[in-house]
């Protein structure tokens, strides 16, 4: 096994966030960092707790430097916003993302997914690198490989670090810290476009080279791009979720025959005008849900996002997201 850091200063020191002996305060500092979670010490009294976060944040993702001396337990369900890329720089830790379970090491990184349900266990002296990428960048990035929107992507959180890809991720990542470390030093302009292309180098390397729940999609023959009234009626119901529309009406503003856009969406997104419809609504409910307005309930939401049949719109949405429309809004009633 390769431990990556001697005793010295921590990487990204210059980026202080949390230096802290107090588990309280660390959980709810990180939280300001991540996202809201529970930490809690194996150990009473948290002897040997000494919790240190230290974050670089750019356009579209951070890289952070985080232990916590004693072995602590993590649980954050479900990130929601990002990607989580965490690699052992000392010591191990397990971490449990969605039905896969890693026993992670400075030979084996995990990668957590945001609509997976997350529960980790960092034992005494983990220290980890790890890179937050916004779920936005991810699935924009996707979405262009492939030549069509996309609104989640769940990865294999086992990745290895030896071969190919993964001596490259583990690459990547240190090229990211040392550039971090050098960011201050850099033009402002110069600065934003380095880190931007660090980025999207190590997005389109998991997006390649890990396992997920698209990479079927990418391995396939690729297509001939959508012609344009399909893109025309695909993001006229991404800016317009909540408004009332029919299949013929999409087609007029698509500009082409109903036949035709049924043709197109049939050839190029193997689904039909409807599903499409169905599924901005269903998009935009989960939207609803992850910032619901004071006092909504499940079913105003539905109705908000154009969903009239509540049993069978959750029934899509749980299969579409992993997770019931009630699950999704209990959660972020008790984050806000």
């Amino acid at each position: 096994m390769i431990e990556m850091r001697a005793a010295s200063a921590p990487p990204l020191a210059i980026f202080n966030a949390v230096n802290t002996f107090d588990p309280g305060e660390a959980e709810d500092e990180v939280a300001r960092i991540f996202c809201p979670h529970r930490l809690t010490p194996s150990r009473r009294g948290a002897p040997d707790f000494h919790a240190i976060h230290n974050t670089a944040r750019f356009d579209g993702f951070s890289i952070n430097f985080v232990a916590y001396g004693a072995e602590v337990e993590i649980d954050p369900g479900k990130l929601d916003r990002f990607f989580l890329l965490q690699v052992p720089l000392t010591g191990s830790a397990t971490v449990k993302c969605g039905t896969v379970q890693v026993a992670a090491s400075p030979d084996t990184a995990s990668l957590l997914s945001p609509t997976l349900p997350t529960l980790m266990t960092w034992r005494e002296g983990c220290e980890k690198l790890i890179v937050l990428i916004d779920r936005n960048v991810v699935e924009s990035h996707l979405s262009a490989l492939l030549d069509r929107h996309l609104d989640h992507v769940e990865f294999d959180a086992n990745v290895p670090l030896s071969g190919v890809v993964g001596a490259a991720i583990r690459s990547h990542v240190m090229l990211m810290q040392d550039a971090a470390n050098r960011s201050l030093a850099l033009p402002a302009g110069t600065g934003r476009l380095v880190q931007r292309e660090l980025r999207n180098g190590l997005v389109g390397l998991l997006l390649t080279g890990v396992a997920h729940d698209r990479s079927a999609m990418l391995a396939a023959p690729v297509p001939a791009p959508a012609p344009a009234h399909v893109k025309r009626a695909e993001d006229f119901l991404r800016a317009n979720p909540d408004r009332e529309i029919n299949v013929v009406e999409l087609a007029a503003i698509a500009g082409v025959s109903l036949r035709a856009l049924q043709d197109g969406f049939k050839r190029f997104r193997n689904t039909t005008v409807t599903e499409a419809i169905r599924d901005a609504r269903l998009a935009y409910w989960r939207k609803l849900l992850q910032a619901p307005p004071e006092g909504a309930g499940v079913g105003t939401l539905a109705i908000a996002a154009g969903l009239t049949h509540l049993g069978r719109a959750a029934a899509l949405y749980a299969r579409r997201y992993g997770e019931t429309p009630s699950e999704t809004l209990r959660r972020n009633r008790r984050m806000g």
